[in-house]
């Protein structure tokens, strides 16, 4: 199964492609642009780096955050329109969720948290 990742939810972006357990591929830019100019340009040149066609993504992952606003609309809505023009599976994941599941085999309480800004 090859999933396409998402995560416009902060200020990096970061997107992805694996096959079953196996990374693929990766990009994430870590610059104050917009992600609504980045976002398709980032997964045109991922996909065309893991030598693949949209046509064999078997699933769409995106981050459902929390985060901005504005960058979930972006990553949403770009994952929504690719799964219903490719006729594929859309799933959203927690953001804390996927910084949470990097602590495997840790005994105890997991507090995953990000920067909102504005000293939040």
């Amino acid at each position: 199964m090859i999933t396409l990742g998402i995560d416009t939810a902060n200020q990096t972006l970061a997107v992805g492609v694996l096959e079953d357990q196996t990374v693929l591929g990766q990009i994430q830019i870590n610059k104050k642009k917009n992600h609504s100019l980045t976002l398709m340009p980032a997964l045109d040149q991922l996909i065309s780096d893991c030598q693949l066609t949209p046509e064999q993504i078997d699933r769409i992952a995106v981050s459902s955050g929390p985060g901005s606003y504005t960058g979930l609309r972006i990553g949403v809505t770009t994952a929504k329109t690719l799964a219903y023009a490719l006729n594929k599976e859309l799933v959203g994941v927690s953001s804390l969720a996927v910084l949470a599941a990097n602590c495997v085999g840790i005994e105890g309480i997991i507090v995953p948290m990000f920067d909102a800004r504005r000293k939040n």
